[in-house]
């Protein structure tokens, strides 16, 4: 038998350069597009064939290509042995047909709009074989209830067959009882079925994890076929994302795509209980937090969507990573556009897996993760090398009349020390060698009219400093209904956390203690002392101070606690109904009740109260939030597929929310030594303070309007209208409207493309439009008073904590994005790339306000933020057999962007002199990036004083640093990065290396600043970088980097601090094999399916080109993880 050509018609229902202005290429390239979208529409459903010496079977392949029909036939009936010339222009699809069966015993029919049957020319009155035969009926659901237009359904053995129609139904007729059908589909696993009786049969496909990502795009509300979709999409498998890693999604999909940046927290490092900072094309928003209150999500983070509802970040990090079936990432206008005034930032979109029919499945997972931290990036001195660098900084010279250390004797003892051999590393006294366990159970079964599934996880993750860990775990029950036209699903979650800080504190208080301090008494044990060292030192008053060097170690022996536990208890119910084949209401309600508690205990023997008073030492801090959400949804759509090639799908939507959320908390301090953390014990609130208690209600309110039209699978046109309502806006701006538009051609689809064999899929779209951001302040629009802490004769009086402006105006982002979708050689070879520009505008943040008003600040609009960028994924597979399951990738994602402010003037003359004023590093100016690293601009160290010499804005140079003389020096962004990928797929085996680079990022170097220069007189007496002994100017006619070693002024923030960073990690590292019962008898006889075992390696190295401290409070780490997947 041939090759059958099956061609799916498609899934209806379901995807500061000086150049020209943008607008103005914006407008050449749409005018060019639409030019050739009318040039082309004269050949619409007309053939032009030009072949000598042809066959049928070649015929029917070139109408497939240059119309997109799909014939149905028995290869045996084809003469295979006549050939004839064809020459046809412009000629209609039955003309064609026609000519080309005339004088064969043949027919055909055209069926379901898109589907040519031929068939054996039978004259009127034979009934036979038709009394013998059967017809079956059915519809064709996926896992969610939606239906599979277009599938295909054969009769085995043969190639008759049909497809179903837009609302998943079919009818074929088979010769008996003993003949089953097979119904495929791109993107599901095909299904084998014996004849049944009468009536229509519902028929569920389960999708396949490799193909469906690449044929549908899941927008949360509904599916879209990727082929006829016009928005810049990512779509990744539960398999994808789990092959990368086993920790969460959010750190595989950082690898998968390069839009998803996950920003490095130099400070928290690898800390379990520090939630990750995310992007998705830049930023949307001023990163000042001065607007958001205690209940505001980061402005630059995306939406999260989990199964079909909106979630938060934490939930997301803390999802079983096990129970994900698919993610998708909406980026551009055309697909965050249906979540309106949310999704500037773009759309995450998660679902997990859903129940399936049939026999009793069980599977379980078991994730083992070691971490090791990392310390590579330390560069500390030894006890030799920090005494020697003391000495020379005039740490033990003697000074009347100023604080200076007047016993040489406290040299003399310490230098004795370390000639002794006390060389005492103390990084590694907090840390550990940390070990995570995950286990998941998965039970579903069920059968074609109910499904059901219950799971259970558990994951105890330990951070590498001593007591730090995060417990999650959760249960789900997910029961899904259908019924001929009705189907309903509910899903209810429960999940806790449980959380610990380290005891340990901060890691940099074990970076800075002298390494000439002994770490370990004579015993062997830790050295726990209450102090480090006590000693001497002259005052002004000349009347010795003792000065005493407190033991973090110490600290840490105490009972100290700071806990957090979060409890979430959540349902989400849906439904859909199908009035007819192209008419469905669906809709949802999701009931969201959580808690998180946190208790943050200090004794009052830790150090830091050493100078306090007795009934002020140690402290409690108990505080609790509350959550109640609510969200509900209708949908009516609908769809309809006119004169086969006039595909047209419409959605209309409702949503409303409301979310309340309390805050309350309060400070106990004064507590006896050796109490338990219980604020019974404590004396008394913390002086000049008073419980708190925050309350708030958000309610939103949108309409939303989504129509796709496709025309034969080649042009296709996406527009949706929002318009949202929310309380969190003035009362002169409580609604807002959002919109996209979007157009794409998949040019590979025209008929004088194909003869181009070797092209699989070249699709070219483009959109524009707007969406919102409310990750605000609740009452932003709102005058909020508090009361005053004293009473008088006329009672308690109130105070203006916060000025509303009732004008306050949304925050808006205007979106335009181009992309080109390439698939070459069979998918062997297959790239993606995208452009865009994002302008935020009216940007919102505090403005001053004059003291005569109570308040100093004031939430306004101001100014805007444009940003540009592109993004790349490329991928090819130098070893392409798929059919023996053996494939070899080749991966390459890149991203780069640049942003902008603009229309800022000097409004934002307080926030930029606050930054000045803390020697921050950023400023708010026109015509410069939020990126931006602003110093003055440093030409080196003077040879002959060791002073730092600074280049004035005019050029001149000087020895006097001056604030008017700060200038941009680099961008803390990269020029570009991405990830280098390598992935080899043998039968069972898998092995995939993902290396993440990153070129041209500026960055300050915080240990130069810290560690080697800007080190006051008091903070000699602390460790230091090696560079500050090797590097800093020591005589005169020294070349050198860093000022001299006795200057311990405060270093201002120069150029010499910021550097050019280019490095490459090893961010995932992995190997697998799959045992499959049908290969291994041995897995059969435990009476098993599948075993899948995997290895991973994640941030296993880092190299750079420079040297700074990574993980300041919390080391950074390397992990080497194993999964052991079971399916009974």
């Amino acid at each position: 038998m041939k090759h059958l050509w099956l061609y799916h018609h498609f899934l209806h229902y379901g995807s500061r350069t000086k150049t020209k202005p943008l607008s103005t290429m914006k407008f050449k390239a749409i005018f060019l597009l639409m030019t050739c979208l009318q040039v082309a529409a004269t050949g619409f459903s007309q053939i032009t064939i030009s072949k000598n010496s042809t066959t049928l079977a070649e015929v029917f392949k070139e109408v497939r290509k240059q119309t997109g029909y799909v014939f149905i036939y028995n290869n045996d009936m084809l003469p295979d042995e006549k050939r004839f010339d064809l020459h046809v222009k412009n000629a209609p699809v039955k003309e064609v047909l026609t000519q080309c069966l005339k004088g064969l015993p043949l027919t055909y029919s055209i069926r379901d709009g898109n589907t040519i049957v031929i068939s054996p020319y039978k004259p009127s009155g034979s009934t036979d074989e038709q009394a013998q035969s059967i017809v079956l009926r059915g519809r064709v659901f996926d896992a969610n209830g939606q239906p599979l237009p277009g599938a295909s359904v054969i009769v085995k053995g043969t190639r008759l067959g049909t497809s179903t129609l837009a609302d998943g139904t079919f009818q074929i007729r088979v010769p008996d009882e003993k003949t089953a059908i097979l119904i495929t589909f791109v993107g599901f696993k095909s299904l084998e079925l014996k004849p049944w009786k009468e009536g229509i049969r519902t028929i569920q496909l389960e999708r396949s994890a490799v193909e469906i990502q690449d044929v549908v795009v899941r927008t949360g509300m509904f599916d879209r076929n990727k082929l006829t979709f016009s928005g810049a999409v990512a779509s990744f498998s539960g398999k994808d994302l789990r092959r990368v890693g086993n920790l969460n999604v959010v750190q595989s999909l950082k690898t998968l795509d390069p839009s998803f940046i996950v920003t490095t927290n130099n400070i928290q490092g690898s800390n379990p209980n520090q939630l990750p900072n995310i992007e998705v094309r830049g930023k949307t928003s001023l990163s000042s937090s001065t607007v958001r209150d205690q209940f505001s999500n980061d402005p630059n983070q995306p939406l999260f969507i989990l199964n079909g509802m909106e979630t938060t970040l934490s939930q997301i990090v803390d999802l079983d990573i096990n129970r994900v079936a698919s993610i998708t990432l909406l980026k551009d206008a055309a697909s965050t556009a249906l979540y309106g005034s949310r999704a500037a930032n773009g759309v995450v979109i998660v679902e997990t897996i859903q129940p399936k029919p049939g026999e009793l499945n069980v599977s379980y997972t078991a994730d083992l993760r070691w971490e090791i931290p990392d310390l590579r990036d330390y560069n500390m001195m030894n006890a030799e090398e920090n005494l020697e660098f003391q000495r020379l900084a005039g740490l033990y010279k003697k000074e009347f009349g100023f604080s200076g250390i007047t016993n040489d004797n406290l040299y003399n003892q310490r230098l004795a020390a370390v000639r002794s051999g006390v060389n005492s590393y103390w990084l590694n006294v907090p840390l550990r060698n940390s070990f995570t366990n995950g286990h998941s159970l998965r039970v579903s079964g069920g059968s074609q009219e109910f499904q059901y599934g219950i799971g259970l996880n558990y994951r105890g993750l330990n951070g590498v400093m001593i007591g730090s860990d995060r417990t999650t775990w959760g249960a789900t029950v997910d029961l899904a209904y259908r019924k001929k036209k009705l189907n309903i699903t509910n899903q209810l979650y429960v999940n806790g956390t449980n959380s610990n800080e380290s005891p340990y504190g901060s890691f940099n208080d074990f970076v800075n203690i002298n390494p000439y301090y002994r770490k370990k008494r004579d015993d062997g044990s830790l050295n726990t002392d209450r102090y480090l060292e006590t000693y001497l030192v002259n005052t002004n008053s000349f009347i010795p101070d003792t000065v005493k060097v407190g033991n973090p170690l110490y600290n840490a022996t105490l009972n100290s606690k700071n806990n957090t536990n979060t409890l979430i208890l959540q349902n989400n119910l849906n439904f859909i109904y199908d009035f007819t084949r192209s008419f469905r209401l669906s809709g949802g309600l999701q009931v969201q009740k959580g808690s998180t508690k946190g208790t943050l205990f200090i004794p009052a023997a830790n150090t830091m109260f050493d100078t306090v008073d007795t009934y002020r030492k140690g402290r409690y801090t108990d505080s609790r939030t509350d959550n109640m959400s609510y969200q509900a949804n209708l949908m009516l759509t609908y769809r309809k597929v006119f004169n086969d090639v006039h595909s047209l799908t419409g959605n209309a939507r409702t949503e409303m929310q409301e979310q309340s959320q309390t805050y309350s908390a309060y400070t106990a301090t004064g507590f006896p030594e050796g109490v338990n953390p219980n604020p019974a014990f404590a004396y008394g609130f913390l002086p000049d303070t008073k419980p708190i208690y925050q309350k708030t209600t958000v309610r939103r309110v949108n309409a939303l309007g989504s129509v796709n039209y496709a025309y034969d699978n080649r042009y296709f046109i996406d527009a949706n209208f929002r318009i949202d309502g929310s309380t969190s806006f003035g009362a002169e701006n409580k609604y807002s409207p959002f919109w996209s538009v979007g157009v794409g051609w998949n040019i590979s689809s025209e008929h004088f493309m194909s003869d181009i064999q070797w092209l699989t899929m070249l699709r070219i779209r483009g959109n524009i439009g707007t969406t919102g951001n409310q990750a605000l302040g609740s009452y932003a629009s709102t005058s909020v008073y508090g009361y005053e802490n004293n009473l008088n004769i006329y009672g308690q009086g109130l105070y203006l904590t916060q000025l509303g402006n009732p004008l306050l105006e949304w925050q808006k982002t205007q979106s335009t994005s181009v992309g080109i979708d390439a698939s070459l050689f069979d998918n062997r070879f297959t790239a993606t790339f995208n452009a865009y520009e994002k302008l935020s505008k009216p940007l919102i943040t505090n403005g001053s306000l004059p003291a005569s008003s109570g308040v100093s600040t004031y939430v306004l609009n101001v100014g805007n933020l444009r940003t540009r960028g592109v993004e790349a994924i490329v991928r090819y597979a130098p070893i392409y057999l798929p059919r023996k399951n053996i494939l070899w990738t080749l991966g390459y994602t890149g991203s780069l962007y640049k942003s902008r402010y603009e229309g800022f003037s000097n409004i934002l003359k307080n926030l930029n002199d606050e930054a000045q004023k803390s020697n921050s590093l950023q400023r708010y100016l026109d015509g410069y990036s939020p990126d931006e690293l602003w110093a003055v601009k440093s030409l080196g160290i003077d040879p002959a004083s060791g002073k730092e010499v600074f280049r004035k804005t005019n050029g001149e140079k000087t020895l006097v640093y001056d604030p008017a003389d700060i200038v941009p020096i680099g961008n803390g962004r990269p020029q570009v990065e991405g990830v280098i990928s390598s992935n080899l797929n043998i039968k069972g085996f898998l092995f995939g290396i993902n290396l993440r680079y990153s070129i041209g990022a500026y960055i300050f170097n915080s240990a130069l600043y810290n560690k080697v220069e800007n080190i006051s007189f008091d903070q000699l007496q602390y460790n230091q970088d090696k560079r500050a002994l090797e590097l800093r100017w020591k005589q005169p006619g020294d070349d050198a980097l860093f000022k001299g070693i006795s200057l311990t002024d405060v270093t201002p923030m120069s150029s010499r601090f910021i550097q050019k960073e280019n490095y490459l990690t090893g961010e995932s590292i992995n190997a697998g094999y799959e045992f499959r019962s049908v290969q291994y008898p041995w897995v059969r006889r435990l009476k098993l399916q599948t075993i899948r075992v995997n290895a991973y390696m994640n941030d296993i190295f880092r190299l750079s080109n420079i040297k700074s401290e990574r993980g300041i409070d919390y080391p950074f780490s390397n992990a080497v993880s194993f999964s052991l997947n079971i399916f009974f």
